[in-house]
């Protein structure tokens, strides 16, 4: 008897307990899940701060290379302009000798030159005619010489080879004087005002390079400060982020 009677009560505590066991789950499980989200959550955020973190040390390495960069290019530029203005120079300098050896050719050179081959050519004309003269000379003196024939035509033989050998050497002086004067100075002249043009060319040149090295100089000299701007201001951003995750 004892026990039918405390079995209805056993059994309204089992359908009790099943009854109330499903009321409970959905709440385990909610609170399950968001302590989850929670823990990825700050997961999440300490992962973001080291990237970030991460990010800021690599801008502040970056930023020393950049202020590295400024300095390697202020170098260059010193010794790109330096080789540069040198090379000018010595252009300039080169124009300015080439100048004088024609200016020195025109006025001193060519002339003197030319006067001693008139000399040399009036040397020759003066030996022909006197050798003409004295041909004539003998001529004249053993003309009615009845005496003496042998002598007589041996020297005026001798004075008309002397007269020949004049005058061929003569026609050789003139062709001489006609390729000095006509051909030889007007070539080398030639040579001379080539050479002053091509280091004026060489000159203006070497100064479009200059005006080139010093434009590309300026553009890398300005990027190479404004990566170290940018990287300034990178950096103070994320500084700032840094310290407001903090709080």
């Amino acid at each position: 008897m004892t026990i039918l009677r405390t079995l209805p009560f056993t059994l309204f505590l089992a359908t009790f307990a099943c009854q109330s066991a499903p009321h409970q789950e959905p709440a385990q499980a909610a609170a399950s899940s968001s302590a989850e989200q929670d823990a990825e959550k700050q997961k999440q955020e300490a992962e973001e701060k080291r990237t970030k973190a991460k990010e800021l040390a690599n801008k502040r390495r970056d930023l020393d290379y950049a202020k590295i960069g400024v300095q390697t290019n202020a170098i260059e530029r010193q010794m790109r302009t330096m080789t540069i203005e040198a090379q000018v120079h010595d252009a300039e300098l080169e124009l300015q000798k080439q100048k004088k050896e024609l200016e020195l050719h025109q006025k001193e050179t060519a002339p003197r030159e030319m006067e001693e081959h008139r000399i040399s050519l009036d040397y020759q004309i003066h030996r022909a005619e006197e050798s003409k003269e004295e041909l004539a000379e003998l001529e004249a003196m053993y003309k009615d010489d009845e005496f003496a024939s042998k002598t007589k035509e041996l020297v005026i033989k001798r004075g008309r080879r002397q007269a020949e050998m004049a005058d061929r050497n003569l026609a050789v002086g003139r062709r001489e004087f006609g390729v000095f004067e006509n051909h030889t100075m007007p070539e080398r002249e030639r040579d001379l005002q080539k050479k002053v043009r091509d280091a004026e060319m060489a000159l203006e040149k070497a100064r479009l390079e200059k005006q080139k090295a010093m434009m590309e100089l300026d553009v890398q000299q300005r990027q190479a400060d404004d990566k170290v701007k940018d990287l300034e201001l990178e950096i103070v951003e994320l500084e700032k982020k840094l310290a407001e995750d903090k709080k």
